[in-house]
């Protein structure tokens, strides 16, 4: 018989061997072939060890066989599930593992294996964005590989514009239903500044944030993935008036 195989090792074509040559080759997931050969199915056998006879009818009627036993071997049973699912700006997620058994090969868009059969790292920049497969693949001692995979969704950040208001003289009053910022949904902050809660506009007071020039901020989370867009305002001082009355008394 053959070598012993797993399971999945597809049909095994244009065996042979047995002696005198014209008998005929019988057992599970055997097909004689009528030529002296015989091709083993080991998917067909199933797992186990199983009896493969050659049996020979000479001139005389007389027969005889003989026998050979080959064992057809499971694939491990592997477990894996992916990390959840990520922002492309989360960075390098080290130390990664939890599949079963240790001792395999993780593998897919953005995975580095560590080596030692228990963990690897990933990296959602590198994979990019979009769903990924990620792969655990184990080979047990009889050679035989199972692999499990699961999918993870690296999600990309929203695209954030943002333009502050024109400079403003301290006393120009609160400024209000101000906006500016895409995509919808976000929130402004800043000195002096109060978002309305709608996700589109917020009042600026130039005097809550005194002369100078102020970062306004508006952040956009969509999905769990936040960007944000600033943009710069000046808040400018009044002139220093004076007025000077001579009075000439002839």
């Amino acid at each position: 018989a053959p070598a012993d195989l797993c399971i999945d090792a597809g049909v095994q074509t244009g065996l042979g061997g047995g002696l005198p040559t014209g008998g005929v080759y019988s057992g599970p997931g055997v097909t004689d072939n009528g030529d002296d050969t015989y091709d083993f199915d080991p998917a067909a056998a199933g797992v186990g060890t199983h009896t493969l006879t050659y049996t020979f009818t000479d001139a005389n009627g007389c027969t005889n066989s003989t026998s050979d036993d080959i064992a057809v071997n499971a694939l491990p049973t592997v477990t894996f599930t992916a990390p959840a699912d990520l922002c492309v700006d989360a960075g390098l997620q080290a130390g990664l593992g939890g599949a079963t058994p240790m001792g395999g090969v993780y593998s897919g868009s953005g995975v580095t294996d560590d080596g030692n059969g228990q963990t690897y790292s990933y990296d959602p920049a590198a994979a990019g964005v979009g769903t990924h497969s990620l792969t655990y693949t184990f080979t047990d001692a009889n050679g035989c590989s199972g692999s499990a995979s699961d999918d993870i969704e690296v999600i990309a950040l929203p695209t954030v514009n943002f333009t502050a208001p024109a400079d403003l003289c301290i006393d120009a009053g609160v400024q209000t239903g101000q906006g500016g910022g895409t995509v919808a949904g976000g929130i402004y902050s800043g000195p002096g500044v109060t978002d309305d809660g709608d996700g589109m506009t917020y009042s600026f007071d130039p005097a809550a944030a005194g002369v100078g020039v102020h970062i306004i901020t508006y952040t956009v989370g969509v999905s769990g993935c936040s960007d944000a867009a600033m943009d710069d305002v000046e808040v400018l001082t009044l002139d220093n008036a004076s007025f000077n009355y001579e009075s000439t008394i002839a």
